[in-house]
């Protein structure tokens, strides 16, 4: 065998241990009903995506549950995918169309589509070879895309049948309006950002020639023409009076409103009183909804003002911010305006095109949520869905009792079309396919150019890969799948719609578990950004570390107790470092004079020595407890757990004991066994370095990949021989700390006195891992343990006696000094009493140390 590097050198193992993986298949399965699932289905990351943090933090535990299971002999499966990403990409598409002066409609349907899938091709698979060198294992022969066609067929046939169930309508309702890219957008993609602004008080008169009237706060002075009331709290005393007299809209004054009651209305908020604009925001629509108020939209789709539904006067065609600047100025002119301010506030933003959202009235397809919502909510109360930790199933049940319908409908051309057409009379005919619509409604059909929501179809992800509707091998042996691992923030978004599709269409959930993953931040608490630059790319974690020890750096860092990780890189260097401490006990097992046996064969009991018996007794409950930690979804306790044994009692311990000469007869069958054991336990959470270990090992098989999982019966235990192995080290360690107390360098040995009921075997340990010599003297009694505890080590009489006499010294001045100070009748006289009194103590201690120095100097033989 040719001779291992002196360190591991991740870059030259990962890619070609990688490829040898893929090439083999390692990573596939097929339905095996013989053996029990154990099925992830991806969160199918975007096709534009690039693979960061949080992919470490979500995708490292799937694979290594995946391989985890594949291990214990299970049908595990961990099949991948990836989300077309509608909005996402119809940004790039459009950005690059502009820079080539060309636009979607330009171009046209067809031609833009035909550009969309040819973009997907080219550079939608950049995740999944980022996910390869993170060392992720999924079956990639079963990679699927949300567009692929089965699935297309599968979306459609759920959207009729919802449909055709009365739960899919087409409605005018508010909606999320993104007007740089002219589509409605899912709360998903919207995000909130602190803005300085303006917020202004603004008096509705009562009438025009009169200077009285009602004040509301406002940050959007634009909107107030499309103002339908005025609400206060109905037990509030300052406006009780005024419930259902009306004011004018200023600035144009030419329109009457009502002061309504509304028990929504905050009294402490502001004036108390609200102006009511429920097509341009979400609690202004309820009240209108509640109030059966009118709601006439003052924006357009570009956001400029609009006179289609109410009339605008002067500001019409204007965008939104010069109305925001015209109506204030004209507001002014008008003494309207009580007070300006400055204010910070939440804005919502496209997370796409980074354009300010505009809540709009739109003509769009929703779906009834409630129907669904409540078998899904049934489900959880009946434990048959399950949320780790705990407190996300009451996330859950919130969100699911307060669900609001849900609109589909989405502005863009690269998505699923819409299954809907529309005679020349306007009938609505949905159908799977374009025949089918033809065979209902005739020849002279339009199709809705609109798409459909990315989050439907990733809505019924579990069940489409599956092969549904057709009921494939794969539907009846992997649904429902095990566990979903996912992020916090799309519990309702995508969690509980897979939960309530999955039970609508296939009467299962289409998974047990929900593992909630943590959030990311910074080392200093703060959340990831560009604009912070702060950002951490797990490629350049792995370029610097390795991917192993970026999957163990990350890991270490979790634990179920809390959701919120400050990731700091220096696990992943210190992870580095575990693996070349691995790489070390290769090469030191390897370098043995003693051949090593065959795979997995250990000596019989009676020749194993006392550190053999504890390595093995520890191995056994390493693996017993790493199983546990995994069972339960503790990633970070499983991590530790599988380190401690690696680094500080295989390597630091175990390594040195076969040092000692009684270990040579079983020290080499020992070490391939136990590395062999830790390295299958290892291999979930550092695939690569393990491998390698492994098929340099005496193995048994092709691949670590493959394996079986240690088996607790396969591993011999002796409890007693490690209670008095970790005596041993406890003695060792004090022996180690008076060594670093006296200064002793490292060819500087101790003497240990050690009772003769301590075997030789355990004493000749003690002195090779003390460094010591070992002087018997007569038994104390009890057990070997209590043997070993009773020993103690003697510093060589030299430096003893020198640190004694070194001590002596200081102890004699500085009793002379403190007699001097209290011979000093002004000290005395003059010092408070305290003082006086700390200062005789003082002196009666350096006294009292100074006698037990002396005894001992006497003791090794010395004077003082």
């Amino acid at each position: 065998m040719a001779e291992l590097p002196k360190n591991y050198d991740p870059k030259t193992v990962e890619s070609r241990l990688y490829k040898r993986w893929e090439d083999a298949g390692y990573f596939h399965e097929d339905p095996d009903p013989s053996r029990p699932p154990f099925i992830i289905c991806m969160p199918p990351p975007n096709v534009t995506a690039r693979a960061h943090l949080g992919h470490g933090s979500t995708y490292t535990p799937m694979d290594v549950l995946t391989r985890y299971h594949r291990m214990l002999g299970e049908n595990a499966d961990w099949l991948p995918g990836t989300d077309h990403a509608a909005i996402a990409t119809e940004a790039v598409l459009v950005r690059e169309l502009a820079a080539k002066g060309q636009s979607r409609e330009s171009l046209g349907r067809e031609k833009y589509l035909d550009a969309a899938w040819k973009w997907s091709a080219e550079t939608g698979g950049a995740i999944f070879q980022q996910f390869r060198q993170l060392g992720f294992g999924p079956d990639w022969q079963r990679a699927r895309f949300t567009m692929d066609e089965q699935l297309s067929a599968a979306l459609r046939k759920v959207f009729v049948a919802l449909y055709r169930d009365g739960l899919i309508y087409r409605g005018k309702r508010l909606v999320n309006w993104d007007p740089k890219a002219h589509t409605t957008v899912s709360d998903a993609e919207v995000e909130h950002e602190e803005r300085d602004g303006t917020l202004w008080r603004i008096r509705y008169p009562f009438d025009s020639s009169t200077n009285s009237g009602i004040e509301v706060a406002t940050t959007r002075p634009e909107t107030m023409l499309g103002d339908v009331a005025i609400a206060v709290h109905p037990n509030d005393k300052r406006y009780r009076d005024l419930i259902g007299k009306s004011v004018l809209v200023p600035p144009l004054l030419d329109r009457q409103i009502p002061v309504i009651a509304d028990e929504s209305v905050d009294p402490e908020f502001g004036t108390g009183a609200v102006k009511v604009t429920p097509a341009h925001d979400a609690t202004d629509y309820e009240i209108g909804l509640r109030h059966e108020l009118p709601m006439p939209s003052v924006l357009d789709l570009d956001a400029r003002m609009t006179a289609a539904d109410i009339g605008v006067g002067k500001y019409a065609g204007m965008d939104r911010k010069k109305a925001r600047s015209a109506i204030v100025a004209d507001l002014r002119e008008q003494g309207l305006v009580v007070e300006e301010k400055p204010y910070r506030y939440a804005i919502a933003i496209s997370e796409r095109t980074g354009e300010v959202i505009e809540p709009l009235l739109s003509l769009q397809w929703f779906v009834k949520m409630k129907p669904l919502a409540e078998p899904a909510l049934q489900a959880y109360r009946d434990g048959h869905l399950r949320f780790i930790p705990e407190r996300y199933g009451r996330t859950y049940e919130h969100w699911l009792e307060n669900i609001r319908d849900w609109n589909i409908s989405r502005q863009i051309w690269w998505g699923h079309q819409l299954p809907v057409w529309y005679k020349p009379d306007g009938t609505v005919i949905v159908a799977e396919t374009d025949e089918e619509a033809r065979r209902i409604g005739g020849d002279n059909l339009t199709r809705d150019p609109d798409t459909l929501d990315t989050w439907f179809s990733s809505g019924i992800w579990p069940f489409s890969i599956l092969g549904w509707p057709e009921q494939t091998p794969e539907l009846a042996h992997w649904y429902p799948s095990q566990v979903l691992l996912t992020g916090w923030e799309i519990i309702f978004l995508w969690v509980a719609r897979m939960v309530m599709l999955g039970l609508r269409f296939t009467g299962q959930v289409p998974f047990k578990d929900v593992f909630v993953a943590p959030l990311l931040f910074d080392a200093k608490g703060r959340k990831m950004s560009k604009s912070l630059g702060n950002a951490i790319d797990p490629l350049t974690m792995i370029e610097r570390f390795g991917a192993d020890a970026f999957r163990m750096g990350m890991l270490r860092q979790l634990r179920l107790e809390s959701q919120e990780v400050r990731f700091n890189e220096k696990r992943c260097e210190e992870a580095r470092n575990f693996n070349n401490k691995i790489w070390n006990a290769l090469r030191y097992t390897l370098a043995l004079p003693d051949p090593l046996p065959p795979a997995m064969q250990l000596p019989g009991a009676e020749k194993l020595t006392l550190a053999d018996k504890w390595i093995l007794t520890r191995l056994h409950q390493t693996a017993a407890d790493l199983s546990s930690a995994l069972d339960r979804y503790d990633f970070g306790i499983a991590a530790e757990t599988i380190w401690s044994f690696v680094w500080y009692e295989f390597c630091d311990w175990y390594l040195e004991a076969t040092k000692d000469p009684g270990a040579r007869e079983t020290r080499g069958a020992v070490l391939s066994f136990v590395l062999n054991h830790a390295m299958r336990l290892l291999h979930p959470i550092a695939p690569f370095i393990t491998e390698e270990v492994w098929l340099t090992l005496p193995h048994d098989g092709d691949t670590i990949v493959t394996a079986s999982w240690p088996d607790l019966a396969e591993i011999p235990t002796d409890a007693q021989a490690a209670s008095t192995f970790e005596a041993l080290r406890k003695k060792v360690e004090q022996i180690r700390n008076l060594r670093a107390e006296l200064g002793l360098p490292p060819r500087e040995r101790l003497t240990v006195n050690v009772p003769s009921n301590v075997p030789p075997t355990a004493a000749s340990l003690l002195a090779t891992l003390a460094s010591a010599d070992i002087v018997a003297i007569s038994e104390q009694g009890g057990s070997i343990a209590e043997g070993i505890t009773a020993a103690e080590a003697q510093a060589p009489r030299g430096i003893l006696c020198a640190r004694y006499k070194k001590e002596e010294a200081r102890l004699r001045s500085e009793i002379d000094r403190s007699k001097r100070k209290l011979a000093d009748e002004r000290f005395v006289a003059n010092a408070k009493p305290e003082v006086v009194a700390k200062e005789r103590e003082k002196l009666a201690s350096y006294q009292r140390e100074l006698e037990r120095i002396v005894k001992m100097l006497a003791e090794i033989g010395e004077s003082g």
